[in-house]
């Protein structure tokens, strides 16, 4: 089903939603990701220091300004030399000239049937073309001789300028998020500061008359329900290299929810958790339509679990509408916010890694549904297996303890048997 043909179905109170069971006439999972992935553009930029540039996006590609090294450096510990042929047999003599210090270039020139002591990491001596190693030479004559004790080759141990990094040469590309090695790529390259694209500003709240904050101290909270969402959303806005803006929890009140929305569409976006199926007190989606610029993209997707997941935009804003239960919450931000979120951040990578994994059990699902199956992955000799966690439904939340991957069961089957391969990200 086309995003045209899902929008004409749906009707201004949103009733289009009839749980599970109807899920498979929603818009697929595909075709939800990329309509709403292609309206997504990456947040403005900004220049920051080498020292706060960890975990952000680059907004340009950076090239090397010089060579690297910018002289012919020593690779050893030892003697610099200059040689005639390809090779020089042991027990030539050389005699000492001097020595170049690591760290500053050098004065002397090193003449045929000399030797000239270096660190590793020194600049070489004018006409030097290979280094002994110091363990395969014997100094004599109170220093002033030294003798090879093995062959040595033209351009041994010598690390030629411009051999590592040649100036021009692209070092990182744009979309790439820093890492600490990029961090030290950068600094030899002498880049002070970078144009990375901004953190963005991620939204979020809950609704839920039965929700309460996990650090509530009120005598009924043992009766109410911890909101667990939130504190998911957070961590995971944070590992992602966005900036979380908490709203809290906000009650089932039409009202209540429509002043919370304008003040999060503020932000560059915006996640909800609960309030997006329809059931008496879910009014997310006619808060959402009350508000001027607030266009739902889709609402109910062909999916198990997380069918109810809704997407839109705000003057070009996403916001993404999430179930309430953790379970059915996890895999839909996983499948639809993640991403949302690494486009935003100027990320060129905002899928994960798929992996294929072996099945240790079978799984029965319904027909035209993504299933989203969440498994304990191992290695074993280089292969990777998957155990499904059971209870699979998405009221149960104790898979949270052994899970470390998702499965995709697309929607042409509807079983897999143990054995059959399966793909999977992990979490």
């Amino acid at each position: 089903m086309s995003v045209a043909e899902h929008k004409s179905q749906i009707e201004e109170d949103h009733t289009h939603y009839h749980g599970v069971d109807k899920a498979r006439d929603h818009i697929s999972v595909k075709d939800a990701l990329e309509a709403f992935l292609k309206e997504i553009s990456p947040v403005g930029t900004e220049k920051v220091k080498l020292s706060e540039s960890l975990g952000r996006v680059l907004r340009e590609d950076l090239r090397s300004s010089f060579d690297i090294p910018v002289l012919d450096r020593s690779t050893r510990d030892g003697y610099a030399l200059k040689i005639k042929k390809d090779q020089i047999i042991s027990g030539f003599k050389f005699r000492v000239a001097g020595e170049v210090r690591i760290g500053k270039r050098a004065s002397l020139q090193v003449k045929e049937g000399e030797a000239v002591r270096v660190a590793t990491g020194s600049f070489l001596p004018l006409g030097a073309n290979a280094v002994v190693m110091k363990e395969y030479a014997e100094v004599k004559e109170n220093g002033l001789a030294l003798e090879v004790k093995r062959e040595v080759s033209l351009g041994e141990n010598i690390l030629q300028a411009g051999e590592d990094i040649r100036k021009g040469t692209l070092v990182l590309s744009q979309g790439t998020r820093i890492r600490p090695h990029h961090v030290a790529l950068l600094a030899l390259v002498g880049k002070q500061k970078v144009s990375v694209h901004r953190c963005p500003r991620i939204a979020f709240f809950s609704t839920g008359d039965e929700l309460v904050d996990i650090d509530s101290s009120t005598k009924s909270s043992k009766e109410k329900t911890r909101d667990v969402n939130r504190p998911f959303i957070e961590s995971m806005l944070k590992e992602l290299g966005a900036s979380p803006v908490d709203l809290g929890i906000t009650k089932d009140n039409f009202n209540s929810i429509r002043k919370k929305l304008v003040r999060g569409l503020g932000s560059d976006a915006l996640i909800l958790s609960a309030g997006s199926s329809v059931g008496e007190k879910d009014y997310t989606a006619k808060a959402l339509d009350s508000i001027r610029g607030a266009e739902t993209l889709v609402h109910g997707v062909a999916m198990r679990p997380s069918s109810p997941t809704g997407l839109g935009f705000f003057k070009g804003k996403p916001f993404v509408m999430l179930p309430g239960f953790p379970t059915s919450m996890i895999v839909s931000f996983f499948v639809f916010a993640r991403p949302a979120i690494l486009k935003l951040t100027g990320s060129s990578k905002v899928f994960p890694q798929m992996l294929n994994a072996k099945l240790e059990n079978d799984y029965s699902g319904k027909e035209g549904l993504t299933h989203f199956l969440r498994l304990k992955v191992e290695e074993r000799n280089g292969d990777y297996t998957a155990t499904i966690i059971k209870p699979t439904e998405a009221q149960y939340s104790s898979w949270l303890r052994a899970a470390n991957g998702i499965g995709l069961l697309d929607p042409s089957k509807t079983c897999v048997q143990a054995g059959d391969m399966i793909q999977v990200f992990l979490v």
